[in-house]
């Protein structure tokens, strides 16, 4: 069995690996292939996928996304296989720090490979609701002139340069508001509906927005305002998963992520 690249023609058959309580994955996939940051990967049997990844490639730093076997092909050594060419591919455009969110059946593969747990993201599920804001005057739909505030921020947030990424997306974003800076932001149409905020007031105010739509938050475990907020409104953990690192480490601040973009970008 060979390593491809993925092709757009692949992304409709690989239903055929969608894990269970999983959002859809080939919107994700479809993402992938059309992003210069981005190389999705294939192991194939015959005409069959058997196993799929992604390395998601920021300024000096990058994320293994979507690492999936089928289950007709597990235990047979793929997922590592998998993910030793992801990280290769990283090396070889010279990054060096790489991050992934471990499934428990994930995390013994990586954990062999040098990967190292940093936290836990923490899974919530509750009732969609609409609560009234406290100050709804700060919340206001995204303005060029504050691009530099919300680049900052989330550096402060991740660690990580991520602004081709991030920059794509903003247009259609909310940012939170506080004597004219913006000091949080709530990103409606990428993927799980990212939030980040420097102080608890900013992120629980936009955490509000995104209960009206979205169900299930998935942030870091070291966010306890956030979870706390949560779990007053009458949310549940559902499960827990790892960000592990391999290779240098960064600086960042967990307690900004109210919740994260998706678990290939944090």
């Amino acid at each position: 069995m060979k390593v491809q690249n993925l092709e757009s023609a692949d992304v409709e058959i690989l239903d055929e690996l969608q894990p269970s309580g999983w959002e859809d994955i080939r919107s994700y996939f479809y993402y992938y292939i059309s992003s210069p940051s981005c190389d999705s990967i294939k192991i194939c049997e015959g005409k069959r996928i058997a196993a799929v990844g992604t390395t998601i490639r920021h300024t000096d730093t990058a994320w293994l996304a979507h690492v999936i076997v089928h289950p007709d092909f597990r235990n047979q050594g793929l997922g590592k296989r998998l993910t030793s060419e992801l990280v290769d591919r990283a090396h070889r455009k010279n990054i060096h720090t790489i991050y992934l969110d471990a499934t428990d059946m994930g995390f013994p593969v990586y954990q062999k490979l040098g990967f190292e747990t940093e936290t836990e993201y923490i899974h919530l599920d509750g009732d969609l609701m609409n609560i009234n804001l406290n100050n709804p005057a700060a919340v206001i739909p995204y303005e060029e002139k504050y691009h530099y505030d919300i680049l900052k921020l989330d550096l402060i947030t991740s660690g990580e340069h991520r602004e081709l990424i991030l920059s794509e997306r903003l247009n259609d974003a909310l940012i939170y508001l506080r004597e004219g800076k913006a000091i949080g932001i709530y990103l409606p149409n990428f993927f799980e509906h990212a939030i980040m905020a420097e102080d608890p007031e900013a992120g629980t105010e936009l955490m509000k927005l995104r209960m009206r739509v979205k169900s299930r938050f998935r942030l870091p475990i070291d966010n306890k305002p956030g979870v706390d907020f949560l779990i007053k409104n009458g949310y549940q953990q559902i499960r827990t998963s790892k960000k592990m690192i391999l290779g240098q480490k960064r600086k960042w601040k967990a307690e900004n992520n109210f919740n994260r973009i998706s678990g290939g970008l944090g």
